[in-house]
């Protein structure tokens, strides 16, 4: 069996990325793209329509990643969705201002920080450990039915950290090691049950306007 070449493509910038206290925890909440996040998937469709063809695009359900990538991809036929390409769900405080969790929740913040327990979740939320296995078994499923093919995997960072984490051996609740930019290009080839890392966190094809600050 020939292995699949996944293109894992974090979404554009959304409300919910950078440093303001105000940005909501984007796990589930449906965060849409903002006018920076737009700018970057069209860059990315730009540099997708320079490489070879893509067999299949899919894409979590949530609106900042299917919105990138059917900007990023329409040309290459229909979206199709994938329910455990979601982000982490954060339960109570999902949506809520990142300030906000910071002052009602400073214990539960710091242990996040830690990143050094992997049953760690959000009151109501999912674990890392539970996110591992969701993430790793939807790549593994979409390269399963695909061998041989080219597949852009539009999802979230933390998506793509967990699927990078299995395949180096780092705990779940690592979650910053191989945390990618928006909008990054990070390809695999996957075949069996194993993925092997060709290149990591690629924004070649984003220009100096469309790197937010830190980004």
């Amino acid at each position: 069996m020939q292995p699949c070449l996944l293109l894992l493509a974090r979404h554009g910038h959304t409300s919910g990325n950078g440093d303001n206290a105000a940005r909501p925890m984007s796990g589930w909440t449906d965060t849409p793209l903002d006018a920076l996040g737009r700018q970057q998937a069209e860059a990315l469709g730009r540099r997708l329509a320079d490489g070879p063809p893509l067999d299949a695009v899919i894409s979590s359900p949530l609106s900042r990643a299917v919105d990138t990538a059917r900007i990023a991809a329409s040309t290459w036929g229909p979206v199709r969705l994938h329910d455990g390409l979601r982000e982490i769900g954060c339960g109570e405080v999902d949506g809520a201002p990142i300030g906000e969790v910071k002052a009602r929740h400073a214990a539960l913040w710091e242990a996040n920080l830690r990143q050094d327990d992997d049953d760690f979740r959000w009151p109501g939320g999912e674990s890392y450990r539970e996110l591992r296995a969701r993430c790793v078994a939807a790549v593994r499923s979409i390269a399963t039915a695909r061998p041989g093919q080219r597949v852009l995997v539009v999802t979230h960072a933390g998506v793509i950290g967990q699927i990078l984490g299995e395949m180096h051996g780092v705990p779940p609740a690592r979650w910053e090691p191989f945390r990618p930019g928006n909008a990054s290009l990070t390809s695999v080839s996957w075949q069996g049950d194993r993925g092997a890392l060709l290149r990591f966190d690629d924004r070649d094809h984003l220009s100096e306007s469309t790197r937010p600050p830190g980004g």
